[in-house]
């Protein structure tokens, strides 16, 4: 056998980009066209939006998908560009998004069959 038969190629078509989300300066948590894909995200999409209490040094945003909007955020769009208006939020956080630029790289976790996204930030 081949070593070229026992190897899967990527195909670059399909890369998607990076899976990340933005901070803009108005306070709406933007994403990549990736992370949209990522997120499954759609003009139905609801997220339940949380922190860690337990450590102060955890800067990341966990979200878990929700089916309607009880204590919830409703993704809203944009032409093409899906977003979470957490202006609030982060006022509430004291997260200086007007002079500074957040970008959170998302991982999808599972935990107790529930499956839900941390926005870790970079450095």
């Amino acid at each position: 056998m081949d070593i070229l038969d026992l190897i899967q190629f990527e195909d670059p078509n399909k890369s998607g980009g990076v899976v990340k989300a933005t901070i803009h300066k108005t306070g709406k948590l933007g994403f990549s066209a990736a992370a949209q894909d990522y997120l499954s995200l759609g003009d139905d999409s609801y997220f339940k939006i949380g922190f860690n209490n337990q450590d102060n040094a955890d800067e990341s945003i966990y979200m878990v998908p929700s089916i309607d909007a009880d204590g919830a955020f409703k993704v809203a769009k944009a032409g093409g560009y899906y977003y979470l208006n957490l202006k609030y939020i982060f006022d509430k956080k004291e997260i200086d998004y007007q002079n500074q630029t957040y970008i959170y790289d998302i991982k999808k976790q599972s935990s107790n069959n529930v499956e839900y996204f941390i926005l870790k930030k970079r450095k």
